[in-house]
């Protein structure tokens, strides 16, 4: 899945990279605005903005939980429009057919009244044959529609599973910037004037 990747991804850059944000001696963890962009909440937890935190952890939470469960429904949609199309459809391994296909076969009866349609459009490229594997005729008016239907939801299951990778990863670029927002309110600034022999200065030290 898309989706199990991606976070397998995450996950294996938050156990590589452990000390993200520790100050060069290694002895004194600093927050990191990275720790954000890795695990939304992460940063802000380094802080101490832990609500904020806890926020953007439930978001992330939240999301994930949707993104497995519409994947999931997307799955059993796409795996009933197989056994339809098979079963009441008598497509042979409609699994290995196009969606551009698998679209086109729940708009027509049958195989032949497509291609009827197509002769008078005078679309003969669109024409399909019962030796390459592409006849169907339906049992009835009801199943094909029923597998209509079923077509619909897949696709809009994935359609929501797209949607949500895009909401994941707009969780982790808000977090990276609240990140950055709380650095910016952590930053202190030091001056100190500095006089030597002959000359005078101003020493000055930015604290993160």
């Amino acid at each position: 899945m898309r989706y199990q990747t991606l976070k397998a991804l995450l996950l294996t850059i938050a156990i590589v990279f452990p000390i993200i944000g520790e100050s060069s001696d290694g002895l004194k963890p600093k927050p990191s605005v990275l720790k954000s962009t890795l695990i939304p909440g992460w940063g802000e937890h380094s802080y101490d903005a832990h609500s904020r935190g806890y926020l953007f952890n439930g978001i992330e939470a939240a999301l994930w939980i949707f993104a497995g469960f519409a994947s999931s429904t997307a799955t059993n949609h796409e795996n009933d429009l197989y056994y339809f199309a098979s079963e009441y459809g008598q497509i042979a391994n409609p699994q290995d057919k196009s969606d551009v296909y698998l679209d086109r076969v729940s708009k027509y009866n049958s195989m032949d009244e497509y291609n009827e349609q197509m002769l008078r459009n005078r679309q003969w490229d669109r024409l399909y044959s019962a030796e390459n594997g592409y006849y169907w005729e339906w049992e009835s008016e009801a199943k094909r529609g029923e597998y209509f239907d079923i077509k619909t939801q897949r696709y809009l299951w994935r359609q929501r599973l797209t949607y949500t990778f895009g909401a994941i990863a707009l969780n982790h670029l808000v977090s990276t910037m609240d990140a950055l927002y709380l650095k910016r309110l952590n930053t202190s600034m030091t001056v100190q004037p500095q006089i030597n022999d002959g000359s005078a200065g101003l020493r000055i030290a930015l604290t993160f």
